[in-house]
């Protein structure tokens, strides 16, 4: 078997979508349909457009808590200790602490990204079927959600191929099917995960709608045509489908009467028009978790920040001098989105993104998942490969729209080698704590070795370059005979 959650577990998470929506009813726009507890079982979940739509808000609903996605074990984090964006603060013999010095065994078991991303896979699965077969959904609604279902199944597929490599594919809940599936070329996944963005892309709304999934909204908390092609210009940059990244990327820089940079202080607010895609955050009198994890009140693990019904979160980590002291001079986000502070002499730098860390502030941040300014980055680094480096329609204009917004001066003309350089560099200065861009960077353009050999020994480690994949849980290898003999190498199984 593969993960694998059954059919009882995505009943189970839909009664508990349905309890979230209805506990947290002041949470507007996303989270407004309230269909009953006790219809939301079996066939029931297909019932009505209403039922169905709540079987996806609760994935977004899932994807905003403190987990895999945001938080103290997101990916944000933990990719961010693996490369060198974040020094761990806590003991030697914690999870987080043997990711930050690159020593992962079959200690990969207690990161649960494989686990959990197959599991929203197979809810997303679960969806294509039921609203598929569904007669009781009006056309519209059943277009949106199935779209919907393939763009989550395609954005879980991105991260595993991103972290494990080549991984099973998995297309259905047919148990058969499912009970060992073998491991799958990356290019046959990402194969996969395009077929799923161009369907999404032919059949989802053009306008963000809320959570009946018709309505119109403001709020960007549910997929649209736009986020869509958002994970398909990266997904193309990630294949080196040059041409067709630029042209994904323009779609949305062109859509200028939704999007624009904002001012720095204002790109990870709620109202922010660089969003393309945000999750919004679901416990009342909280904002994102990635606050309550990078924000350091009094210095590592000092200070805790308190949360509902009494519980605190630890901060068990603080930047690298590789982001802080690298900023140029005159880089204003570095002001922006970086603070520190001092503890008995010693300085803790912290990423400042999100700022709303207390329990009880008021609701103005929501998590970013996609933004404009990494599509102003793909864009650049597409036309570079190809050639178009400086002049009309280049690579220069991309590279200095991002820097003329940092307060940087704009840089001329350059070759194709310099200025993809420069443009890692932004990337790096620009996405530094998102989503494990900087470590999925340094895979992508070959450069990981070169750094992390310097890195991984400063951190207490040592670099191996099988280390740039994170090996499948051993559990896992366990569970599915089909895995047996195929863990990643470098990587024990047992």
């Amino acid at each position: 078997m593969i993960f694998y959650k059954t059919k009882c577990n995505v009943h189970k998470y839909a009664l508990q979508a349905a309890v979230i929506m209805i506990f947290f009813s002041s949470c507007k726009k996303l989270i407004e349909v309230n269909p009953p507890i006790n219809q939301i079982i079996g066939g029931e979940m297909y019932s009505s457009n209403a039922n169905a739509a709540s079987v996806l808000t609760g994935i977004y609903v899932d994807m905003s808590n403190d987990g895999i996605f945001t938080g103290s074990r997101s990916i944000s984090l933990v990719t961010g200790l693996s490369s060198d964006e974040l020094i761990s603060t806590t003991e030697s013999f914690n999870i987080l602490n043997i990711v930050y010095t690159n020593n992962l065994t079959n200690n990969g078991g207690e990161l649960i990204f494989w686990a959990d991303l197959y599991a929203y896979i197979y809810r997303a699965n679960s969806a294509i079927e039921g609203i598929s077969s569904s007669s009781a959904i009006s056309a519209k609604v059943k277009q949106q959600l199935i779209a919907e279902a393939k763009f989550v199944r395609a954005f879980m597929y991105f991260y595993l191929v991103n972290l494990y490599g080549d991984v099973p594919l998995l297309t259905t809940t047919d148990v058969k099917l499912n009970s060992a599936p073998p491991r799958m070329a990356n290019s046959l996944v990402y194969e996969q995960i395009i077929t799923d963005l161009k369907d999404a892309q032919n059949t989802i709304s053009d306008q963000y709608v809320s959570g009946d999934v018709i309505s119109p909204t403001t709020e960007r908390t549910r997929p649209n045509k736009m986020c869509i092609t958002a994970l398909l210009s990266r997904v193309y940059l990630y294949t080196k489908k040059w041409d067709l990244a630029e042209q994904e990327a323009s779609k949305i820089i062109n859509e200028k009467t939704l999007y624009e940079l904002e001012r720095l202080d204002n790109v990870f607010k709620l109202s922010s028009k660089e969003a393309i895609w945000q999750l919004q955050p679901v416990i009342p009198q909280l904002n994102t978790f990635d606050a309550i994890t990078f924000v350091l009140a009094a210095g590592p693990n000092g200070t805790p920040a308190p949360g509902p019904n009494g519980q605190q979160y630890d901060r068990p980590v603080y930047l690298s001098a590789s982001i802080f002291d690298e900023f140029e001079t005159d880089d204003d986000r570095r002001n922006a989105w970086t603070d520190s502070v001092n503890v008995s002499g010693a300085t803790y730098p912290y990423a400042f993104k999100y700022k709303e860390w207390l329990y009880g502030q008021a609701r103005t941040e929501y998590l970013m998942v996609f933004r404009l300014a990494e599509q102003y980055l793909i864009r650049g680094e597409a036309r570079a490969q190809m050639g178009r480096v400086y002049g009309s329609n280049s690579a220069e204009d991309d590279l200095n729209v991002i820097r003329t917004r940092a307060g940087l001066k704009s840089l001329g003309a350059f070759d194709k080698e310099k200025m993809l350089s420069l443009i890692y560099k932004e990337r790096k200065f620009e996405l530094f704590t998102e989503w494990g861009h900087r470590w999925f960077d340094l895979k992508r353009t070959d450069r990981i070795d070169n750094i992390m050999n310097i890195v991984a020994p400063q951190k207490g480690g040592s670099w191996a370059s099988f280390k740039a994949i994170y090996p499948i849980p051993v559990q896992e290898i366990q569970r599915n005979p089909s895995l047996h003999g195929h863990q990643n190498p470098g990587y024990p199984e047992q």
